[in-house]
């Protein structure tokens, strides 16, 4: 979410905000990684719907599309699944012992491998649909 702000010179703190509660799979519960909810996010943010009364853009979806299964798909080939917990390794965020094995062992390399994916992943998708929604506006 950070870099497709950069990326594409949005600076958004409220979203920024907003997605500091995904951290550690959704308001630390071990579920989906935040990096999927970031990035989903913040192309809503970008080709997203500005009243709810508005139809989607279709771009949005394709582009939303894009980024999930391509995340989903390199993390599924080197991790148990797409929750945080099956990358982290950690179970209960509230657990001190858990989290200091995520900072001392393999699971902080996980997750920042996968944030470092799900950044690359993102950056391919602005390019493809964002950049190509400028050039049509």
């Amino acid at each position: 979410m950070a870099v497709g702000q950069k990326k594409t010179a949005v600076n958004d703190k409220y979203l920024v905000r907003a997605m500091t509660s995904v951290g550690g799979g959704v308001a630390a519960s071990g579920g989906m990684c935040g990096a999927f909810v970031g990035g989903v996010a913040f192309l809503g943010s970008v080709l997203g719907r500005d009243e709810p009364e508005k139809k989607d853009d279709p771009v949005l979806w394709k582009a939303c599309h894009m980024f999930y299964g391509k995340l989903e798909q390199e993390t599924i080939a080197e991790n148990p699944g797409i929750n945080c917990r099956d990358i982290s390794g950690v179970n209960d965020w509230r657990d001190r012992d858990q989290k200091r094995e995520f900072y001392k062992g393999e699971g902080i390399v996980r997750c920042k491998k996968n944030v470092g994916k799900a950044a690359r992943i993102l950056c391919e998708v602005i390019e493809k649909y964002i950049a190509a929604e400028d050039t049509r506006s």
